[in-house]
């Protein structure tokens, strides 16, 4: 009898571990762009001389990245460090997606004033900070030198750091381009 139970108990333990089919949930900040997915873009996009990518952040080019916000950079594989280069408006197809973190370590000191380093800052006792998000690798015939897309969620300490959901890729991209999914 005690095999029996054991038996019953090891079938009812295993079945708990089967898979369940989850439906993807797009507004999930853990659903990656699916690979197939095209980047439309709007208008054009300069990436400043001596650059090989710029920032796309809440609907518009900017110069630099607001850490506490998703944000997107489009960059391009050739670098120019005499003129600015323009990725023109074009479809991009998807071909490859990659999750992605980068760490930089914050420390708040006794004056309350900020150092930020782009690395890890284990061994002073600061808190480790960073972000997480996804490279859309890209292919267009007529621009073949756009390489990818890069999206990153808010910058954060690692148990509250999210990659960025689609609609906040969205938002970031705004009016400038569209992110269609298949």
């Amino acid at each position: 009898m005690p095999q029996i139970l054991w038996l019953i108990l090891a079938v009812l333990t295993l079945s708990g571990c089967a898979l369940v089919e989850v439906e993807p949930d797009p507004a999930s900040p853990f659903y990656a762009v699916p690979e197939g997915s095209v980047l439309e873009i709007h208008h054009p996009i300069a990436i400043p001389a001596g650059r090989t990518r710029t920032w796309l952040q809440r609907g518009s080019v900017v110069a630099g990245q607001d850490w506490w916000h998703p944000a997107c950079n489009l960059e391009i594989t050739t670098l120019d460090r005499e003129q600015r280069q323009t990725v023109e408006p074009g479809r991009f197809d998807v071909i490859r997606v990659q999750a992605m973190e980068d760490f930089a370590g914050r420390r708040v000191p006794a004056g309350g004033l900020m150092r930020a380093a782009l690395r890890a800052d284990y061994d002073t006792g600061g808190t480790t900070w960073m972000w997480r998000g996804h490279h859309l690798w890209l292919s267009s015939a007529e621009q073949p030198d756009v390489r990818r897309l890069t999206c990153v969620g808010a910058y954060a300490r690692p148990h509250e750091v999210r990659p960025p959901s689609i609609e906040q890729i969205r938002d970031a991209l705004g009016p400038v381009a569209s992110l269609h999914l298949p």
